[in-house]
């Protein structure tokens, strides 16, 4: 199992605000737009990643699963998938101080075919998911100060 975490600090908005704008499957493109090599909206919410990496580039299915509020804190869940890489993603928000500050955190848990995604990172697929998660959280601060100013 493979595992990445981005944060983001979201200056100046509530968390409630901030889940209110993951919530919309719609805004997702935002998130994805520009993270990647190359992507296809298949549905609302739903997105095939284009992936350059070495030794083959790949393609992830991105597809917005559900709003979770059960545990506290507040979480959207996203399912990904490829070719010998399934895994979860979800985006868990936190409120800072002061409170309208919002930190989010994009968590990623990927599962392979074991010995085949631990030589694919090695050759260069871990630092292009890095990258791209790191963009994903960028996007996402981008867009919500952007919809927060409308």
């Amino acid at each position: 199992m493979s595992v990445y975490t981005n944060d983001v600090l979201i200056e100046g908005v509530r968390r409630d605000d901030v889940l209110a704008w993951l919530s919309e499957p719609r805004n997702h493109r935002a998130i994805v737009d520009s993270a990647w090599d190359g992507l296809r909206e298949t549905g609302t919410g739903c997105f095939e990643l284009d992936v350059k990496s070495r030794p083959r580039p790949r393609v992830l299915s991105y597809v917005f699963d559900r709003l979770d509020e059960e545990h506290g804190g507040r979480r959207i869940h996203v399912a990904l998938s490829g070719r010998h890489i399934n895994g979860k993603l979800h985006y868990s928000l936190r409120t800072m101080k002061p409170s309208t500050n919002t930190l989010v955190t994009l968590h990623v848990d990927l599962d392979g075919n074991g010995y085949l995604l631990l030589a694919a990172e090695a050759l260069g697929l871990r630092e292009r998911l890095d990258a791209g998660f790191r963009k994903m959280t960028e996007n996402i601060k981008a867009q919500v100060l952007a919809a927060r100013v409308l």
